[in-house]
């Protein structure tokens, strides 16, 4: 049983998981209170609009080990899941709950807050995440920027429930384009992070004829794609940083040190990788520069006047 539970944790990807808790957390609980933002939901809205989340998101990487088998057999013989610890039915039936528990969540809490549109948000994320892991999936790039958009909407859902638009003092107004900066460098890390596990995965891939980025143009032109993909992400927070230098110079001093030099350090890194083994630590280490980079809403929160 204990086999089985941990088997389910790592199906679901806890870790991912609890990174998606974590930076709602940091925002409802740390940035929205410190920058005293006009919200919307309660304390229990919050955490119904959280699940409803971690739920849509926990049957998308379901669905992926699912329709992955073949690849995951090759790529990763050792971390399968689906077959040796699941039959493939229960896996289906275990999406089908952690799917439908999600969208039935977030269309009672769009009813809830008497926006029946926002329904949508979770249907959709469904859909994308269905058709993500049956077709997109192996379609170069698109595949990457629907996985990595879906992390940004995320972030953008709590925006959209939890902030009061209609307020139009400085404080909310920052809190607002902070949320969507902080989104937008979500997106861009994780666009090049899903490259460079493309290029970790390419074997198993070209076996089973998927049209991933490096099986199309090549391992060498889809590292310089991610080496230059990188320059967005450092494009960005040389925006941010140069917007809050006179004000936040403690967040800018961290950002810098920790999300700027180490993604300069991969796009370098980048363009010499060979081995699997090399392109696997570039895709652990994005993961740390995507959690420090979200930290910064610690020291941004703490760095008030």
């Amino acid at each position: 049983m204990g086999m089985k539970l941990a088997a389910f944790f790592r199906l679901i990807r806890w870790k991912n998981l609890l990174l998606l808790l974590y930076i709602q957390l940091l925002l409802k609980f740390l940035f929205f209170t410190t920058f005293n933002a006009i919200t919307n939901l309660s304390v229990i809205q919050f955490f119904i609009l959280v699940f409803a989340i971690l739920f849509v998101t926990a049957a998308g990487y379901i669905l992926n080990d699912i329709i992955d088998l073949k690849t995951d057999l090759i790529n990763k013989p050792h971390k399968v899941i689906v077959t040796t610890f699941f039959t493939l039915e229960s896996a289906q039936r275990l999406y089908l709950i952690t799917n439908t528990l999600g969208i039935v969540l977030g269309i009672g809490l769009s009813l809830s807050v008497q926006k029946p549109t926002f329904s949508f948000i979770f249907i959709g994320a469904s859909l994308l995440l269905y058709f993500y892991s049956k077709k997109l999936k192996s379609k170069p790039l698109i595949g990457n920027i629907t996985s990595s958009f879906l992390v940004a909407m995320s972030i953008i859902s709590l925006l959209l429930f939890d902030i009061n638009f209609e307020i139009q003092s400085n404080s909310q107004e920052l809190v607002i384009y902070v949320t969507l900066l902080l989104s937008a460098f979500a997106f861009s890390v994780n666009l090049v992070r899903e490259v460079v596990k493309d290029i970790e995965d390419v074997n198993g891939d070209y076996s089973l004829s998927m049209r991933t980025l490096p099986i199309l143009i090549g391992i060498s032109r889809a590292k310089k794609i991610a080496a230059f993909l990188c320059l967005f992400s450092i494009g960005l927070l040389l925006f941010i940083i140069l917007k809050f230098a006179s004000e936040y110079k403690y967040t800018v001093l961290y950002l810098l040190l920790f999300t700027l030099v180490p993604l300069f350090y991969v796009a370098v890194k980048l363009l010499s990788a060979k081995t699997k083994k090399d392109f696997n630590k570039l895709s652990m280490l994005l993961k740390i520069i995507m959690f420090l980079g979200i930290n910064s809403l610690l020291v941004f929160s703490l760095n008030t006047h």
